[in-house]
């Protein structure tokens, strides 16, 4: 087999550069990017792989779709990160509620009040949480929904 040199990777940029950005773009904008890895992880190669083109094709093609999955982890974490930045309630301002607050919350059993701080303040995915309080994350939401439940009676008004 030859060995991977400058004029084989000069052939293939001339010849398959751009249908290989067009293969790309099917799966993602970062084709370019996905395009210049492939080439790069053809240099590198100790020896020219029998195909040149298709083996750069399925690269790309690998690349793509990597690039593909990242943008939409990338894309569900931004819109989750936004829900709980929108969920998340406004530091208060005022003395009396903060003050209020913090008698409602010492109402909570410690590791209550602490997996509700980390979710409602800290924004924490309940795997997270679990980890931090040494429990499941089923053990986290279930606290969790009776601190709030607990919390909701303190604050609401008790009929006579």
């Amino acid at each position: 087999m030859p060995s991977v040199d400058a004029t084989l990777i000069a052939e293939m940029l001339d010849r398959h550069a751009a249908a290989l950005a067009l293969y790309a773009r099917q799966w993602t904008a970062a084709a370019d990017d996905c395009v210049q890895e492939a080439l790069v992880e053809l240099a590198r190669q100790p020896t020219a792989p029998d195909n040149p083109a298709a083996w750069l094709y399925r690269v790309v093609r690998n690349r793509a779709l990597n690039a593909m999955r990242s943008e939409r982890r990338r894309t569900a974490h931004e819109h989750s990160a936004a829900e709980v930045r929108a969920a998340r309630p406004t530091p208060t301002t005022d003395p009396a509620d903060a003050a209020g607050l913090n008698d409602a919350l010492a109402t909570l059993e410690p590791t209550a009040r602490e997996i509700v701080v980390l979710r409602v303040w800290g924004g924490l995915a309940w795997q997270e949480i679990a980890e931090l309080v040494g429990g499941s994350k089923s053990s986290a939401q279930r606290t969790y929904t009776q601190a709030l439940e607990q919390l909701r009676n303190h604050w609401e008004p008790q009929s006579c």
